[in-house]
């Protein structure tokens, strides 16, 4: 992929969100909104894009609208792309196949999505606490990270630098056009600084590939609108 001497955060919005709370969603419709975005890029994969959008408004107990289905509701009819740049589920797992038995036990207990508040934290966060929920995640991540390195890794380390660099490659596709690209990323708040640090210093980008044995692909272009 083609990485550009710039920093990209220049034309990129960070949305981090706790999944499923109803902040969460409101402030993504209001991102969208607030921008006019050129591209909205959203912490998912087909899979799980395909399985939240047929859950989207379901009468099952429990169910309540993600806010990147609600992103990309927000678009309604407008001249954007809305990619997918996560990792699927399977690739994950696969990514995690050689590690210890001890390790992988900790990742079957882990169930997507990785940052979603729990008991308290959702109200914490309908409140507008997120400082004290994201101290609360990242202290469960760090117990993570020691008790579980090569998870960690995966589900934090790895997965960023492939966002970020498929971010990186929406940016560089537009301005490679004499396009002045607006992209709103929205992914959960645990990956939101990893993301922007590589943004901004986007040599390490390829750097962090290379380190983790990442082969890039560029993210999944899900819908493209064109206004007549």
């Amino acid at each position: 992929m083609e990485i550009l001497d710039l920093d990209y955060t220049r034309h990129v919005k960070m949305l981090g969100t706790a999944h499923f709370t109803m902040r969460s969603l409101e402030e993504a419709y209001k991102a969208v909104q607030d921008l006019n975005p050129t591209d909205l890029a959203i912490e998912l994969d087909m899979d799980r894009f395909r399985l939240l959008q047929s859950l989207n408004g379901s009468p099952m107990v429990g169910i309540r609208k993600c806010e990147f289905i609600g992103a990309v509701e927000a678009f309604g009819n407008t001249d954007a792309d809305i990619w997918l740049i996560d990792m699927s589920e399977d690739e994950m797992r696969m990514r995690m196949e050689s590690i210890l038995e001890d390790d992988y036990r900790w990742y079957g207990r882990i169930s997507y999505p990785w940052f979603r508040p729990i008991d308290d934290e959702y109200k914490m966060w309908e409140l507008g606490l997120k400082d004290e929920v994201l101290k609360r995640n990242m202290e469960r991540l760090e117990n993570l990270r020691v008790r579980a390195p090569h998870v960690w890794r995966v589900l934090i380390e790895e997965r960023n630098a492939m966002m970020a660099a498929r971010i990186a490659w929406i940016a560089t596709q537009r301005l490679d056009k004499d396009m002045e690209p607006k992209i709103l990323a929205v992914v959960g708040a645990a990956h939101v600084k990893g993301i922007e640090s590589l943004l901004r210093d986007p040599r390490r980008i390829p750097e962090n590939l290379g380190r983790y044995g990442l082969k890039f692909s560029p993210p999944k272009l899900v819908r493209k609108v064109n206004v007549n």
